[in-house]
Order: C-alpha cells, then sequence, then structure tokens
C-alpha cells in the first residue's frame, strides 16, 4: 500500500509538468507556427570566430548569442515549438524546485502561474527566445547557489557576480535580487556581510563596465539584451512577470508550515492547482492566434521560396486586406505575368500602398519594400534597401541573399563572394552558398533563370530613383527601354488604381511594342468603358484590338448600374456577383 501510494504521488507530481508541456507545444507548433518563421528570419546565426565576439564585446551578449543559435532551429517548426516549450517547462520546475527547496514541501502556485505567463508572452510573435532564456539562467544559478553551496561557500556567487553579469547582462539584476532577498531572509551568520559584499560588488561591476570597460548607454548597460521591440512592446508585463520571480524567495516563506505527516497526506488541494491552470491557459493560447499575422508569414514564406502561383492560389482562398500581403501578391502577380490580368481578384489600395512601400526606416517596411524595385529592374535601389537594413538590424537570411543576387547581376564578383563567404558560415544556409558560388560568372548569371531575366531588364541608362514617389520611377523605366514588360505591367496597374482611364488609353501602343499578343483583362475593360462611352480619341493600333465578349460584358454591366441609378447601394449590390473583380466595379465604387 505505501509504494503504490509513492506511485501515486510521483505520478501527481510529473503528470502537471507533462500536461503543461503538451500544451503548449501543440499550440506553438499547430496554431502559432508562424512565430518561428517570422523569427528565424530576423537574424542570421553565424559559425565563426568573428561572430562570437562580436557578441562578447557587452554584457549579456553571450545570453543573446546563445538564444541566436538556439533560435536557428526554428527555421524547422517543431524544433522550434520543443525548444520553446522545454524552455517555459524548465523556467516552471526550477522555479518549483527553488520553492521546494526555500519552504520543504513542493510549491505549485507561484510556478505555474509563472509558466502560463510566460507562454501568454511568447504568444506576441515579436518576443525573443533571449527574455525566456535569461530568465531561465538566472532560475538555474539561484537553485544551484541555495541547494548546493554552504554558508562559507556563498561567498563565491557574491566574488562571481561581475562574471554572471558579463554573461547575463541585464538579467543578473533578477538573480541579484533573488540572491539579496535569500540573504536578507536567511539565518546565516555572514548574511548580511553577504549581502553587504553582494550590492558593494554589484554596484561597482556597473561602474567600472559602463565607465571603462565598455561604452554603451546607461540604459543598454542595465537592460541588454532585453528591449523593448524583443519583448513585443510587452515590457510591463514582462517587468511584472520578472517581478513575481525575483520576488519569489520571499513569497514562497509566506504561511509556511513544514510538513512532516506521510506522503499521502502532503497530496494538498494546492498541488491541484495545475489541473486549475492548464485547461484555462489553454483556452487562453486558443484566442491567441493571430490569423492575420499568421496568413501573412504563410504568403511571405511562399515569396521567399518563389512560390508565386501558390501565393496567388492561397491568398484567392482566403482573402485579406492586409496591404504587406496584398503587396508581395502583387509582386507574385507581376512575376508570373498576371498584374493587369488580375489585379481586381484582390483588394487594392487607391494610393498604391498595395503597390509599392515607400521609403522608411522601420524594419517591416524597410525590410520587405525592395522587393518591389527588383521585380522591375531597379537592381541597385533594390540593393540600397536590403543594405540600408542589414546595417540597422545586421544580417538576415533574405536580406544577405538579396545583397549576394544584386552583386551578382551588377557583376561585382567579389564583393559577391564575400556575402556568399558569410552565408556558407550560417547553420542552414549553406545549401545556397553553394548554389550561388555557381555563378560568380558572366555567362552563369545571364544564363540564370531568374538573375539573367533581372540583368536584362536592368536600365541601360543611369537616373535617380525616388524611393519616396515610388511610381515616378516608372515612367523613366519606359523611355529606357519601353518593351519593360514589368514597368509597363506596374505603370498600367497604377494608372488603373489611380482611375486614369485617359492615360491607361493613351499608353495602349506600349503593349504593341512590348509584343503583347492581347490586351490584359482590366487595361481592356478600361479601353472598352472608354471607347463606348466616348470619353475621348481612341488611339490606332496596329494589330491589338478590344475584345468583343469584354464589350458585351460592359453593356450588361452598364445597364444593371442605370436601372439602380436612383440607390448607389442598390447598384453595387446588384453588380457584386458577377462583375466585383472587374476594373468598371473598382472604378464606380472604391
Amino acid at each position: 500500500m505505501k509504494r503504490i501510494d509513492i506511485q501515486h504521488y510521483r505520478f501527481l507530481t510529473f503528470l502537471p509538468y507533462l500536461l503543461f508541456f503538451v500544451v503548449t507545444f501543440v499550440f506553438f507548433f499547430w496554431f502559432a507556427g508562424y512565430i518561428f518563421f517570422y523569427q528565424e528570419k530576423l537574424s542570421l546565426f553565424l559559425v565563426s570566430k568573428e561572430f562570437i565576439l562580436e557578441y562578447l564585446s557587452q554584457p549579456g551578449g553571450f545570453l543573446k548569442y546563445f538564444a541566436l543559435f538556439l533560435s536557428a532551429f526554428y527555421r524547422f517548426e517543431i524544433l522550434g515549438a520543443c525548444i520553446v516549450s522545454f524552455i517555459i517547462l524548465f523556467v516552471v520546475w526550477f522555479l518549483a524546485l527553488t520553492g521546494k527547496e526555500l519552504t520543504v514541501k513542493p510549491v505549485y502556485f507561484l510556478p505555474f502561474l509563472v509558466g502560463a505567463g510566460l507562454a501568454f508572452l511568447h504568444t506576441n510573435y515579436q518576443f525573443q527566445l533571449v527574455n525566456s532564456l535569461g530568465i531561465l539562467l538566472q532560475l538555474v544559478w539561484f537553485y544551484v547557489t541555495i541547494r548546493f553551496l554552504g554558508e562559507r561557500t556563498l561567498w563565491l556567487p557574491v566574488l562571481l557576480f561581475p562574471v554572471w553579469y558579463f554573461l547575463a547582462g541585464g538579467f543578473a539584476w533578477l538573480y541579484l535580487l533573488m540572491f539579496s532577498l535569500f540573504l536578507a531572509t536567511g539565518t546565516g551568520k555572514n548574511r548580511w556581510l553577504q549581502l553587504g559584499a553582494l550590492l558593494l560588488v554589484a554596484c561597482l561591476s556597473f561602474f567600472i563596465s559602463s565607465e571603462f570597460l565598455f561604452y554603451e548607454t546607461t540604459k543598454t548597460m542595465l537592460q541588454y539584451p532585453f528591449s523593448d521591440l524583443n519583448s513585443g512592446m510587452q515590457t510591463r508585463e514582462f517587468a511584472l512577470l520578472a517581478g513575481l520571480i525575483g520576488l519569489c524567495p520571499l513569497l514562497f516563506k509566506i504561511n509556511i508550515h513544514p510538513s512532516k505527516t506521510s506522503i499521502a497526506r502532503k497530496v494538498s488541494w494546492m498541488q491541484f492547482f495545475p489541473f486549475l491552470v492548464i485547461p484555462v491557459l489553454a483556452g487562453v493560447l486558443s484566442q491567441r492566434t493571430d490569423r492575420k499575422n499568421s496568413h501573412y508569414f504563410h504568403v511571405e514564406k511562399l515569396f521567399y521560396e518563389r512560390k508565386f502561383d501558390e501565393i496567388i492560389a492561397f491568398n484567392k482562398t482566403f482573402p485579406t486586406t492586409n496591404k504587406l500581403t496584398l503587396f508581395l501578391n502583387n509582386i507574385a502577380l507581376a512575376e508570373t505575368g498576371q498584374l493587369t490580368e488580375r489585379l481586381f481578384e484582390f483588394p487594392q489600395s487607391p494610393d498604391g500602398e498595395t503597390l509599392f512601400l515607400k521609403w522608411e526606416t522601420m524594419g517591416e517596411v524597410l525590410r520587405r519594400g525592395g522587393h518591389f524595385y527588383y521585380t522591375v529592374g531597379l537592381v541597385n535601389e533594390a540593393h540600397r534597401w536590403a543594405y540600408e537594413y542589414m546595417v540597422i538590424r545586421g544580417y538576415t537570411p533574405e536580406g544577405l541573399k538579396m545583397l549576394i543576387k544584386t552583386e551578382l547581376i551588377n557583376g561585382n564578383y567579389k564583393v559577391a563572394s564575400k556575402y556568399i563567404e558569410i552565408l556558407s558560415q550560417s547553420v542552414f544556409y549553406r545549401n545556397e552558398a553553394r548554389e550561388f558560388l555557381k555563378l560568380l560568372d558572366n555567362e552563369a548569371v545571364k544564363n540564370h533563370p531568374e538573375l539573367g531575366q533581372k540583368k536584362r531588364f536592368k536600365p541601360k541608362t543611369d537616373f535617380f530613383v525616388l524611393s519616396e514617389v515610388p511610381p515616378a520611377n516608372l515612367e523613366p523605366l519606359l523611355e529606357a527601354d519601353s518593351t519593360h514588360i514589368f514597368a509597363i505591367e506596374y505603370q498600367f496597374a497604377w494608372l488603373l488604381l489611380q482611375k486614369d482611364v485617359q492615360a491607361v488609353v493613351e499608353h495602349l501602343p506600349l503593349l504593341e511594342k512590348a509584343g503583347y499578343n492581347h490586351i490584359p483583362r482590366h487595361i481592356n475593360e478600361a479601353a472598352i468603358g472608354f471607347k463606348l462611352l466616348k470619353m475621348g480619341e481612341f488611339p490606332q493600333l496596329e494589330f491589338l484590338r478590344t475584345s468583343a465578349e469584354t464589350e458585351q460584358r460592359f453593356r450588361q454591366y452598364y445597364q444593371i448600374f442605370q436601372q439602380h441609378s436612383n440607390s448607389r447601394e442598390q447598384a453595387q449590390r446588384a453588380l457584386y456577383p458577377q462583375f466585383s473583380d472587374t476594373f468598371w466595379y473598382y472604378l464606380f465604387f472604391n
């Protein structure tokens, strides 16, 4: 019977941790995998001496380096879910071990409450692993301190605090708080002397580091590697969570009544607290899936893989109004020759924000905006966007690949080879680096299906690119090459969004010069409306003709429109089922 009681006790002890891990893993793997895609693309871990030395140049750099190493495995969502779930579980586990060490009995309330809070913070796709890892390391070191060090050997962590501060950075203050409270509430003979020495060593460590060793701001020295940005702007929530952990030596000692009863009687109602927290956590996490971000990052993943047809099909099946998603979708349409054929099958912004991104130093815009310039062949401008982002945020996988591509297209093979060497030092991008090495030659680039095309459409004459007014760069492109297909597609798309039917019709001869064998659908719709409504003189075309079928559709559209001319709302409802994806519908109702 006693053996059964012990087994039952052990089962109840470990079951909450297992269930907690299962809940977090299932959420992060099946419902929030986009988090790992975003964070893996946010930085590039390099296996090189220079890279580690760069991160050892200030307190907290080692912790950041370690977190980046683990984040590199986010390339595989299942590994990302395992890493995050295990780290959160270890935080719960070591907090529980700490509580048991301080109270001589199992504790459940605070550990699982903190774990649930940490899991909640991780649902924000910008909340980075370094924060949870920083907390875990403080708990592990504090547990080692109170579990294995006696009264005399407690001087060791006091003397080693400068080293710990260098390794953990701003997270070391959390350990300082826990250790200080432990000493202040302890019973050792030297505890006040040790506490005074600890605080003095901590102050000297910060002062000497900030004034003489590391030339960083006071704020950076206090909190790095934590920041508002890498916490997803959840600074207050994180501070509250860290505060609970820091005060744990005090909180654990409230209402302590060491139990001397049998194992069976130790199973109190508090042992069932995790079974209340875990279902609540599962319910909260189920509401924290961000469908908008999940949709966008899936599209971005397909975009980097150049699966343009899949992007278009996905956005058609799952419509979105996210401008960044539609921006990438429009590039996919352009790359597949469908921009002016299917533009209005998707929501569009009249100001052109779904076609172009204006120059901004914000990371989200700067990281993506250059892809438009790459598509239309303005390689130098695409390179500038990628380079500026690298200066601000460091190396990223896709940013580095863009730099390599643009240098290869421009024939700067020595510079390209340096970037390729950097990419080859990564953990999971070495195969791409090997493929780029094969392109360090003019003929190889010209024959490459992607780079060769961009090289052919690169402007032969230079002009100033207006990053603040992206549409203004299309006319110079067409003046340099009137057969530039991508420039033509974007120029017409821009004119259609501006509802400038007159300009659309005036530009029709460009289609013949570029070798079009038919007028694309939306251009055709604008031209037919212009012609049938007799809005002006229609240009003479040599072989392109408007579609008779489209003319018939316009007559049908116009007839329905006139039938409901007294009510715009009724006309919109009547026309939507058949004509919502036409330029005519956009012209009248957007």
